[in-house]
């Protein structure tokens, strides 16, 4: 059985705990002091239009001592001492103060919530669930003044946004995303809080900042960019707590408002990827596959604007694709827009290279093979890819046995030359020459012929080439 002693405690505590609950509300309404609350709220009323914060100060003290809650009707008493008590806070450095203003701030924000809970403010027209809101718009007020004026510790900053979340659910007022998400990303990167937490309040915000895009009829647009800031932080850190489901529902919805988009596509796809979603998810396999036609519709379209611009690409493709004949156009029209001496006796020497090896063509692989000459006398590749001209022309050419011999000559004074003036063909030089040696004419059939070793002779034919005479 309970003692008379604890009995009488307990009692004593909630008649206490009500009084003071009471205390905290009281309005001017049945006051013996009303008439000296109603003139003390008019003339700090007065004085805060007048932008006199000395005399509002001392008429508001007097108006909330003797009723907190002014009428009952309006939370004036709370919210207008913490103007006043934020303008005071302005005009001092000291640090001890400071925290005191600060304190008494946050206390008024607390009991003006308390009282719209609780009885102790009734606004016209609000039932209870309205009065809770009420209360949760005031601790969402104080939760930003001690993230943006009062640098307040973000564990208890947090708390006081949580509260508030807590009592105004849904209608949160705007003003709360932004440095929620803050304080959240902050704490996690601290390891103070984990994935989770962070999950379940992100979860809670978003749906609140949509149902006020959706609901609130003049501040839609600020939820909007509020809710765009809040999502901005939290992309900080949406690689390390959320799956890849989340990603989904995140990007789905911009693929399917653009999905002939490739640029969406592919940033849709790369990112659910680096997220590390399942190749196999349907979803994917589908983005996989459009992405995949996109891609090569592009690098066809890069490929050909690069071919056009770059003919000279194009023509080695070509070559290798065995499409000879194009591949010397393509090479034709490289030269047109082409400079550099190297680089045009380079296409010159692949047109003539071509239309030797692949197109029968040797008068004129001569020609384009001297052109390149011209333009870089040092270099060895066009003489010998003219002997070998001369010497495959030489049958067709040199007509008799001793005629196809002297067209020989002719190519291995090519072969020599381009040895002469050019050492990296020096090895490949030797290897033709000592092939075509052998092909030399002989000692005797230049005697039968009334010829002597050192004579001058023409090769005849298309050729024309004048050669000395060099036996066996």
């Amino acid at each position: 059985m309970v003692s008379r002693k604890i009995l009488f405690f307990l009692v004593f505590l909630a008649f206490g705990l009500g009084n003071y609950a009471f205390g905290q509300c009281e309005n001017w309404n049945d006051s013996p002091q009303k008439d000296q609350a109603e003139a003390a709220h008019s003339n700090y009323r007065s004085a805060l239009k007048m932008n006199d914060f000395g005399l509002a100060y001392t008429e508001w003290q007097k108006a909330y001592e003797m009723a907190p809650a002014a009428d009952g009707l309006r939370d004036f008493h709370y919210t207008d001492g913490i103007k006043i008590y934020k303008e005071q806070l302005k005009a001092t450095t000291d640090e001890a103060k400071r925290k005191e203003l600060i304190d008494k701030i946050l206390e008024l924000y607390d009991k003006a919530a308390y009282c719209y809970e609780n009885g102790g403010i009734t606004l016209k027209d609000c039932d209870a669930d309205c009065h809770k809101v009420r209360a949760g718009h005031l601790l969402g007020r104080k939760g930003f003044d001690m993230f943006y004026e009062f640098n307040s510790p973000y564990g208890p900053n947090l708390e006081a946004f949580m509260q508030s979340l807590d009592k105004a659910g849904n209608e949160v007022e705007y003003i709360l995303f932004e440095p929620v998400a803050n304080i959240v990303v902050y704490q996690y990167k601290q390891n103070k809080m984990t994935a989770e937490e962070v999950r379940a309040i992100y979860e809670r915000l978003v749906e609140a900042a949509d149902y006020g895009i959706e609901n609130s009829k003049d501040y839609s647009q600020y939820y909007e960019s509020a809710k765009a800031r809040m999502l901005a932080k939290f992309a900080e850190i949406e690689s390390e707590i959320f799956d890849c489901e989340y990603f989904k529902s995140k990007l789905e919805p911009m693929y399917n408002e653009k999905p002939d988009d490739p640029d969406v596509v592919k940033y849709v796809y790369n990112k659910l990827i680096q997220e590390g979603c399942d190749k196999e998810d349907e979803f994917l396999k589908k983005l996989q596959s459009t992405y995949e036609e996109y891609a090569a519709e592009e690098n066809a379209r890069l490929q050909a604007e690069f071919e056009k611009n770059n003919p000279g690409v194009l023509a080695n493709r070509l070559y290798k694709e065995g499409d000879f004949e194009n591949a010397a156009i393509k090479y034709r029209e490289a030269l047109e827009s082409e400079e550099d001496p190297d680089k045009r006796s380079q296409y010159y020497f692949n047109i003539a290279s071509i239309e030797f090896r692949k197109l029968s063509k040797w008068q004129d692989a001569r020609s384009d093979a001297l052109k390149a000459a011209e333009l870089r006398p040092k270099w060895g590749q066009p003489y010998l890819l003219i002997g070998d001209i001369y010497a495959q022309a030489a049958k067709s050419c040199g007509g008799d046995a001793w005629g196809q011999r002297i067209v020989i000559l002719a190519a291995l004074d090519k072969y020599i030359y381009a040895r002469s003036i050019d050492d990296t063909v020096s090895e490949e030089a030797d290897r033709k020459i000592g092939i075509y040696n052998s092909n030399r004419p002989s000692k005797d059939d230049a005697f039968m012929r009334g010829h002597k070793e050192g004579d001058v002779l023409n090769t005849g034919c298309w050729i024309g080439e004048q050669t000395k005479l060099r036996v066996q």
